[in-house]
């Protein structure tokens, strides 16, 4: 057990701890998930895992609940995988630690979206001393690739009246969200053998990077338009790989490109330097970026000079970023995140991804399309998958009237908003209309990078938070 178990309430962290312990990126949650039903089931619990690693829990009723209206708590059980180093997200835990008012991770994501979800979910239904009305945990996997967790999830589990999402943040309660999609464009390389030359690499780091549905209208640079905007800029460049970009719901912050050059590698490095002064002035949080120059070994065979004009294009021209506003909502009403590119060798193939997310289903099937377009333009095959829906907000609902008075109670924000990212409240609500959904959680910050956050008092704060709710939803 690391530090952070020593923090209070002490049944939430212990949990977070144990997340942390064993590796849980998007499809690697299996061996969490049986550590966690194990949990359940030493509690005398019923638990359910379906076929897609889903972790149903239920509790009944305690004496003098019976009446109560059945609620659902609901968390993911995957995490994004983020580092500023060499990391091995699949066969390596995260190592947290206390940071002043803040838990974070060693160089890496933390996974608080949603493994703080998780526990306080855990936490709450294991507690045999916390009396209330019957609780079902519902821990979906595979939400930060796909949600295909949630889409898979059979109706007849979604048996409660309320379900409180645990994948939101203190700022008040979410009562919609976008709906998303993503795709694949592959291209199929054309290779050359390369001219005589300087073989170099170049390396864009420094960006913030950031979740690509809550920080897509930041401006805060992306790493794969950042490479090829100064790419297009070099004369004689051939290049044989780029390889950048984590996941589709991240802005990327970090890209490589190996080529052969004309010029020298110092020669390079002062045309980058010079691009850099200038493109950082048009981004927000941008001071650390840098464009790095190195001397590597000679690739076997780069890009025919046509195939590479065409990747160039495709990145510089493609839609990218927040592309239309609610003003009803006031927020992203419509968006699409370059998210990384890959060079496949082995197949001959380079695969851009995106993903594309709108508060309207109809908007998003445009963009989607939009963008496939794009790309087949540029001699792309394209793939549109990972579809999810929106969620309508629900203003009047019992569920966020009750939350919203016992959160001036306990001094939480008391704000009904929606958010222009992706949350599988909009599978749950189209399996069962009538379900009334708020998500909610505590402070964390700069998800989906290796500067996440956590801090540490509002977990104890949203523990109290979330028992008196079920509490009085039980009256």
């Amino acid at each position: 057990m690391s530090e952070i178990s020593t923090l209070a309430p002490q049944n939430v962290w212990q949990i977070f701890d144990l997340i942390c312990s064993v590796p849980h990126i998007s499809k690697h949650e299996a061996a969490l998930v049986e550590k966690l039903a194990a949990l359940a089931e030493n509690a005398g619990l019923s638990v359910i895992r379906d076929e897609f690693d889903n972790l149903i829990i239920r509790r009944p009723a305690a004496p003098g609940w019976e009446n109560a209206p059945e609620i659902i708590l609901q968390a993911h059980t995957d995490m994004v995988p983020a580092s500023d180093r060499e990391f091995d997200f699949i066969n390596t835990p995260i190592a947290p630690y206390i940071d002043g008012e803040y838990v974070r991770a060693d160089g890496t994501t933390l996974g608080a979206d949603d493994g703080i979800g998780v526990a306080h979910a855990l936490a709450v239904i294991l507690d045999k001393e916390f009396q209330c009305g019957a609780l079902t945990v519902i821990l979906t996997a595979d939400e930060e690739t796909g949600m295909t967790g949630a889409s898979g999830l059979a109706a007849e589990h979604l048996t409660g009246k309320y379900l409180i999402n645990l994948d939101g943040s203190d700022r008040g309660f979410c009562i919609g969200c976008a709906g998303g999609a993503r795709q694949e464009s592959i291209f199929t390389a054309r290779y050359t053998t390369p001219q005589p030359g300087n073989p170099v690499s170049i390396t864009v780091s420094g960006l913030p990077g950031g979740h690509s549905g809550t920080c897509i209208h930041e401006n805060r640079g992306n790493a794969l338009k950042i490479i090829a905007d100064f790419l297009d800029t070099l004369s004689d460049i051939q290049l044989a790989q780029l390889e950048g970009g984590n996941a589709d719901n991240a802005i990327p912050d970090t890209v490589t490109a190996w080529a052969v050059a004309q010029n020298t590698p110092a020669e390079l490095q002062h045309a980058a330097d010079a691009f850099t002064l200038i493109t950082a002035k048009e981004y927000a949080l941008s001071e650390d970026l840098s464009i790095k120059v190195t001397t590597a070994d000679m690739p076997e065979k780069v890009w025919e000079a046509d195939f590479q004009q065409d990747i160039l294009d495709s990145i510089l021209l493609v839609p990218n970023g927040a592309l239309d506003f609610d003003d009803e909502l006031k927020i992203v009403k419509t968006s699409s995140n370059l998210a990384s590119i890959h060079s496949r060798t082995n197949s001959g193939t380079v695969c851009i991804r995106t993903s594309q997310r709108s508060t309207v289903d109809s908007c998003r099937e445009t963009i989607s399309s939009v963008i496939a377009t794009h790309f087949e333009l540029f001699h792309a095959a394209g793939e549109i998958s990972g579809i999810y829906p929106a969620t309508p907000p629900k203003h009047d609902s019992t569920l966020l009237k009750i939350a919203i008075e016992c959160a001036k109670k306990s001094g939480r924000s008391e704000l009904p908003y929606a958010v222009h990212a992706g949350l599988e409240s909009g599978w749950f609500s189209a399996k069962h209309p009538e379900l009334e959904i708020i998500s909610c959680g505590p402070d964390s910050d700069d998800i989906h990078t290796p500067q996440e956050k956590l801090h540490i008092g509002s977990v104890g704060e949203f523990d109290t938070f979330l028992r008196t709710l079920i509490l009085e939803l039980g009256k």
